[in-house]
Parts: C-alpha cells; structure tokens; sequence
C-alpha cells in the first residue's frame, strides 16, 4: 500500500472503472413491498396472540369446542365469538334435544378448570391425539366433569373436538 503511493500517478494502474449500481435505482421500487411485508410479519405474533387471548388461549375467534359425554348424553359446546360463551345440550330428559346459552368463567388455563352458569364445573386438558371417543374419532382435548345439571357422580372423561 506505501509503495503505491511513492510513485508518481502516471506510473499507477488506472482504477477499476466505476459499474453503475444498481441499489439506487431499485431502492424506491423494493423499499415499500418490502417495508410492507416486514410490517405483515411483524405484526403476526401480536394479532394471533390477541386471538389466543381473547378466548383464554383454548379457541380463536370463530372456532366452536364441542364436548360431549354419553351414557346419559350430554354435551358443552363453548364458542369463541371475541369472548367465550358456552352452550349446555341436554339429550337426555325428556324427547327432544335442548340446548341452553349460558356464560363461562375460567380459574386457570392449560388444564382449563372452567365453570358454566349452567352449572357445569369441570377441567378441559391438552392431551395430543390422546382422547379416542365411542365412534373412534381422536381429538386433541380431554374435558373431565365434576357436575352437571342433573347429573350424579361419577363422572368421566369425554373428548372435545374443535371447529
């Protein structure tokens, strides 16, 4: 490097000739696809952990949990509307099927122990592929009762599928 600058300019090799770049040109025409794909998934993690929250973590909006127990029949259907509602489904008084609204409160998350205005009480599990139903049907969700509207112990575990 101190030997190139001992000697005179006419004795130095010319410089690399300048190529014209081509980041200038494109800066403008990339910056804003790429500023909006950068913000696209950034913004990711925030919208599905909102979606997660609003629903306790168990449902995102839109989805329906469907718990349903036999031997009587039985079922709790919770649904995820911005906020959690629940739906008890009785099959087993009287001819027909009736279905009554309710609300649903959470005291933990991952078990879920939940309780209904119905009342129905209880505990939904994350069991992967664990819990196989009477039609043999998996389902990633486990819901153990502790009561029901007339319903007596003991009570078992029955499958919940999400839709």
């Amino acid at each position: 490097m101190f030997a190139r600058t001992l000697f005179p300019i006419s004795a130095r090799s010319p410089a690399p000739p300048r190529v014209p770049s081509l980041a200038p040109s494109l800066a403008p025409s990339l910056a804003k696809p790429v500023g909006l794909c950068l913000a696209l998934a950034l913004s990711q993690p925030a919208g599905s952990l909102a979606a997660d929250l609003s629903c306790n973590s168990l449902l995102e909006p839109g989805q329906t949990m469907i718990c349903s127990g036999f031997e009587p029949n039985w079922a709790i259907r919770l649904s995820c509307d911005g906020a959690m509602s629940a739906e008890f489904i009785d099959a087993f008084s009287g001819d027909g099927i009736k279905t009554t609204p309710g609300s649903i409160s959470f005291a933990t998350q991952d078990p879920w122990q939940l309780e209904t205005s119905h009342p129905v009480t209880g505990s939904i599990a994350y069991t992967p592929g664990g819990c196989t139903d009477e039609s043999d049907r998996v389902s990633d969700f486990t819901f153990t009762p502790t009561s029901a509207p007339g319903l007596s112990a003991p009570f078992f575990p029955f499958c919940c599928r999400v839709e």
